[in-house]
């Protein structure tokens, strides 16, 4: 009888481990993102101390730290045009205790001038946010008679090949700023490449240069030997409202060329730490007292946003920067 009342009711094997294994992802997930974190976060900014992206993994850390009640250890991984970090990054377990700033060089820059990367773009990292958004400004030297962005396309058709342009370095963000100025207003500056913008924005003072796409130009503007003619950006920026888009003075609708901060993860890594990262992260740089942080010390829009954003956000950028690389001939062949 016992034989018989067991055989009736017995349960197919399969149904239990398969319960089971639900279950256990179920509470693995939740685990995740309930618990976590447990132990200090390393967050690996791909640039030297000191310079904007450093400043801005910073202040992200300290309010992370704060808000995670885990310590959030900055660790500077410079070299290779952000390349060096992004390896070592994708390369971390992706268990949500190793984050990596990164910028659109990292991402959306890098795969088509370095093809010989030895990370994937869109593989290897787990998109969280982006943090914040630095435009360049569109200065001139005062001895240049241009007033305004049209003026200054007008004198590059009028006198083709006679204007140049600095900028930080081949295939650098402000050096594509000014190809694609170059490729909307059918024009054709020069560009003058430079390793440091100190050497850069002085030369522009003094009229070596005439042009720079520069986000650190607005000192050299107070002192009256640089004019300002435009911000790269798609707005115009909250703490200049007197300044024109490059895109409505220079009637280049489209035109925009900013230099996006984000955060990233290995890939692979737990949705439940992602979202929460990305939601954490979300709220700091929504504190007005962040905001102006931000603006004051990299002169940059706090951004916030979700995961999946950042994530097309790095696919039409690189789109958009790849096609430009190439018509400029930087991109460099496997």
């Amino acid at each position: 009888m016992r034989n018989h009342n067991h055989k009736s009711s017995r349960i197919p094997p399969s149904l239990p481990k398969l319960a089971v294994g639900i279950l256990l992802a179920i509470n693995t997930g939740l685990a995740f993102g309930q618990d976590y974190p447990t132990k200090p976060i390393r967050l690996v900014s791909a640039h030297a101390a000191g310079g904007a992206a450093d400043t801005l993994s910073r202040i992200v850390a300290e309010q992370l730290a704060t808000k995670l009640g885990q310590p959030v250890v900055v660790e500077n991984r410079p070299g290779a045009s952000t390349a060096l970090a992004a390896e070592s990054v994708a390369r971390a377990p992706a268990d949500g205790y190793t984050l990596l700033m990164v910028t659109v060089t990292t991402l959306s820059i890098n795969p088509t001038i370095m093809p010989s990367l030895k990370y994937d773009a869109i593989k290897d990292f787990a998109p969280i946010t982006v943090v914040a958004s630095t435009p360049f400004f569109l200065g001139v030297n005062t001895g240049l008679p241009v007033t305004s962005v049209q003026e200054l396309i007008k004198m590059a058709k009028d006198k083709p090949g006679k204007l140049n342009y600095g900028s930080s370095g081949n295939g650098t963000s402000s050096h594509l700023a000014g190809a694609l100025f170059d490729d909307m207003a059918g024009i054709n500056m020069l560009q003058i490449p430079y390793k440091a913008t100190s050497a850069r924005n002085t030369d522009l003072s003094s009229g070596v240069i005439q042009v720079v796409f520069g986000n650190d130009l607005l000192p050299f503007a107070e002192t009256g030997k640089v004019r300002i003619l435009g911000v790269t950006s798609k707005q115009r920026l909250s703490g200049h409202p007197d300044i024109p888009t490059v895109a409505e003075a220079g009637k280049l609708p489209g035109y925009e060329a900013s230099v996006w901060y984000g955060l990233v993860a290995p890939a692979g890594t737990p949705q439940a730490i992602v979202n929460r990262l990305s939601s954490t992260v979300h709220d700091i740089v929504a504190d007005p007292d962040v905001k102006k942080k931000i603006m004051a010390s990299i002169g940059g829009e706090a951004v916030g946003s979700s995961p999946e954003a950042f994530s097309d956000l790095i696919k039409s950028d690189m789109e958009k920067w790849g096609a430009v690389i190439k018509r400029a001939g930087l991109a460099t062949a496997k």
